[in-house]
């Protein structure tokens, strides 16, 4: 999860990054690379330079400048760990912020009277507030600026999927904070369909492969439910390629895509179908799912998982329903084997518009 933390001047937009680090969040802040810059150049840390040395770098490297810093260090780091990025002040900053997957923009708000006493008590970054005149002044330099490298925390507000109203107590705060991770925990669920879910678990099983030219599984489930799987590998007692060392096919210079019954493994679709007539289980009208993998002198590289014409024959005598594919832009086809039935119907099968092959060379 990665939250962006902006809002007006004293709003308490600290206090929501320090429960957030509390919780395990790495914090980030805009702010701190300019601060960074300013002491590059021997500027002295105030409200009013961190203001003017934040627009110079945006006006030089572009509006987004301080967010893609900080985004490059997120991707650096792992995209699984938890982040607070604060200190947002430019549109330009949230858009290239939500580039980031699982991106959160969050305002602080409270009214004026409040924020210009927590600014008194703080005096951060020698702020001069002599009176609330002169705060609601330093504030209007952020508030509205048509300039693209210039703050607008307005325009930060209008962007915000979620606002916390800071105008009560740190606890009541606080109660905010555990609401709002838990409702962008409900937004951020992503909940794969039936075909990524089965697809994703015929990738596990083609872990167990023993073909040393490609890494093939394959799941044949009816109703939703998995009633068999299969992988690629040497019939059951028999010794595989990597115990002999060698790609049959290859050592016998058979062309890709053809002969493919002089091949050491049992394809895994034949051994789900196999496996399925083993225990007695019907797969009639099911679902045959198959993700696979060139991975021939260890070098991985994703294939269209399609059947060959053998296993094509037999998915159709098997009663199976529809064929479910990974292909090679790691996306996924969905064949309907009725069509297959048609087309050879009307077609010799090696007309077939998509045709299983490796394309190895010899």
């Amino acid at each position: 999860m990665i939250v962006g933390i902006t809002g007006f001047l004293a709003s308490g937009k600290g206090v929501v990054s320090e429960y957030l680090k509390e919780k395990g969040f790495i914090i980030y802040s805009c702010s701190d690379e300019i601060r960074e810059e300013c002491r590059k150049e021997n500027i002295e840390i105030t409200r009013d330079n961190l203001q003017k040395t934040g627009n110079l770098l945006r006006e030089k490297f572009g509006p987004n400048i301080l967010a893609k810093r900080l985004s490059d260090r997120i991707k650096l780091k792992g995209l699984e760990n938890n982040y607070v990025i604060e200190s947002i002040r430019t549109e330009g900053e949230i858009n290239e912020l939500k580039k980031l997957s699982k991106f959160n923009l969050i305002f602080i708000d409270a009214d004026e009277k409040t924020r210009y006493q927590r600014a008194k008590e703080r005096l951060k970054e020698k702020e001069h507030i002599d009176s609330f005149e002169n705060f609601l002044a330093s504030e209007k330099k952020e508030m509205n600026n048509a300039d693209p490298n210039a703050q607008n925390l307005l325009k930060c507000k209008e962007l915000s999927e979620f606002i916390l109203d800071n105008n009560g107590s740190i606890e009541d705060l606080k109660h905010q904070i555990e609401d709002l991770l838990l409702n962008i925990q409900i937004k951020q669920r992503t909940k794969p369909d039936w075909d990524e879910y089965f697809l994703k678990i015929a990738e596990v099983i083609s872990l167990r492969e023993s073909c040393i030219s490609a890494r093939i599984g394959a799941v044949i489930t009816k109703d939703n439910v998995i009633k068999s799987t299969g992988y690629a590998g040497a019939p059951r007692g028999t010794k595989d390629c990597f115990e002999k060392g060698y790609c049959l096919r290859r050592k016998l210079n058979v062309p890709s895509g053809q002969q493919y019954e002089l091949c050491a493994s049992v394809h895994a679709e034949q051994n789900a179908i196999i496996n399925a007539a083993r225990d007695g289980v019907s797969i009639l009208g099911g679902t045959l799912y198959i993700v696979g993998k060139k991975t021939y002198q260890g070098l991985e590289k994703p294939i269209d998982a399609f059947p060959c014409f053998i296993c094509k024959k037999m998915i159709i005598n098997a009663g199976i329903k529809r064929v479910v594919c990974s292909t090679a832009d790691a996306k996924y086809k969905v064949f309907l084997v009725e069509d297959w039935v048609r087309e050879w119907q009307k077609e010799d099968i090696i007309n077939d518009k998509d045709k299983y092959g490796t394309n190895y060379s010899k």
